[in-house]
């Protein structure tokens, strides 16, 4: 009884062993895939790309802009030293004095006008944010292209293994007539052909699926060395879903960013021609100062006040105001009709993504039914081979179409994705969020 479990005892010992070595081979990548969804994906690469870090530090410089203007809402303080020499002729002694001490002056009203340049700084900085939203639009559409790119790429992996399996079944059936001597031996280099050049396409396909995963992993700002970390969920026909036209176009209009940043842009502009109408009205300034003067350098010390109040009337400024406002609004006018122009262009762009998108889908359906009917076709001219009936040509013809048939199934279920995502970017959202 001893002895057996003794032995049972040394064979656990040795599965253990081995099964640790065995894992131990495998690298520490594969057993700790992880599995993203196009979400994650998308939200991973906008967190890590450094195109949208720059447009958060373009966004800043407006921050700044706008805390200068408002530091004019307050008094400014200085300290000052002047000396003064009078020279009074006459061979009289000349006469030296100094002051020191602090000056404070305050623009407590300037017609609206330092009011006015604040609102405008604020409807530029808010329009940094809509710049933002387009730089996350853009990558987050990139990433999505990768992403589908290299589902694309491994259907049509599938596509040529499935061509494989015909070609090698093409082959068995031109040797098994040729043994028979009712084929010649042209069939079996035909069918071997058919053959190698559905090996070359399973080499292709797989090296650029492997392409376009790693295109997507360095939008995520991976390292390629963990490409075999990683894998994807594939995308849903179901999740496809698209409002209608007019519903699109409107939601168009309100969310893209470079339609809200032009409305913010002539939101700013009205601003700055209230602005430049302030220069009209008078502007009012406190001052005071506060010196220690004397005759050299601070042996007797004496003070001097001052305070008061300016108020300046712009009677003429040789029609330079004038001048500014009319600037002024004839860039708001521009403004304005470039905003006209831009929603004229994203009106055509919303229709013209719909259209491909519906049309993408009518051509997925129809290369379904060009793929069932050569499917047919092909198990038809494989019998009639098989008995006789028909030549190799006919049937690695065949085979040809119904490979590119396959090929055409998957990408036009791809480029229904591609247009729909697509859709969404014209349409303002976050494209996969």
């Amino acid at each position: 009884m001893r002895a057996g479990r003794v032995i049972n005892l040394l064979k656990a010992f040795l599965w253990i062993f081995w099964a640790s070595f065995f894992f131990s081979l495998i690298p520490y990548n594969l057993l700790a895939q992880d599995t993203l969804s196009i979400k994650e994906v998308i939200e991973r690469a906008l967190k890590a790309n450094p195109q949208i870090t720059a447009a958060i530090k373009q966004k800043e410089e407006f921050f700044y802009q706008k805390k200068l203007i408002r530091s004019e809402f307050f008094p400014k303080i200085y300290l000052s030293y002047t000396f003064e020499r009078l020279d009074r002729s006459k061979n009289l002694p000349t006469a030296d004095s100094h002051l020191f001490g602090p000056t404070l002056n305050w623009n407590i009203f300037s017609g609206f006008s330092t009011y006015y340049s604040y609102k405008e700084a604020l409807y530029y900085l808010s329009s940094q944010d809509e710049n933002i939203r387009h730089k996350i639009l853009s990558i987050s559409l990139e990433v999505v292209k990768a992403y589908i790119e290299f589902f694309k790429q491994r259907a049509l992996l599938e596509a040529a293994l499935a061509d494989l399996e015909d070609a090698k079944l093409i082959l068995r059936l031109a040797r098994k007539r040729f043994e028979v001597g009712v084929a010649p031996y042209a069939d079996v280099l035909e069918a071997e052909a058919r053959l190698k050049e559905a090996e070359y396409n399973i080499t292709k396909y797989k090296y650029t699926a492997e392409i376009a995963k790693a295109k997507i992993l360095l939008l995520m700002n991976e390292d390629l060395e963990k490409i075999e970390a990683y894998e994807f969920v594939p995308l849903q026909e179901e999740d496809l879903k698209v409002q209608t036209l007019s519903e699109l176009i409107r939601k168009a209009l309100k969310l893209r960013p470079e339609i809200v940043a032009k409305e913010k842009e002539i939101l700013a502009q009205e601003e700055r021609i209230k602005s430049v109408r302030g220069e009209y009205f008078p502007t009012v300034d406190l001052f005071t100062s506060y010196y220690r003067t004397d005759k050299s350098f601070f042996p007797d010390r004496d003070y001097q006040f001052l305070a008061g109040i300016k108020i300046t009337f712009p009677i003429f400024t040789g029609f330079s105001t004038v001048s500014k406002l009319q600037k002024e609004k004839a860039t708001l006018e521009k403004k304005g009709l470039e905003k006209r122009t831009l929603e004229l262009a994203i009106q055509d762009e919303v229709f013209t993504a719909y259209k491909q998108f519906f049309t993408a889908r009518e051509n997925y359906s129809s290369a379904h039914a060009v793929l069932e009917k050569l499917e047919e076709d092909y198990r038809t001219i494989q019998k009639k081979y098989e008995n006789g009936l028909a030549s190799i040509v006919d049937l690695t013809t065949v085979m040809a179409r119904l490979s590119q048939a396959r090929a055409n199934v998957y990408l036009a279920k791809y480029n229904i994705f591609h247009h729909f995502y697509q859709l969404q970017r014209t349409v303002g959202e976050i494209p996969g969020l």
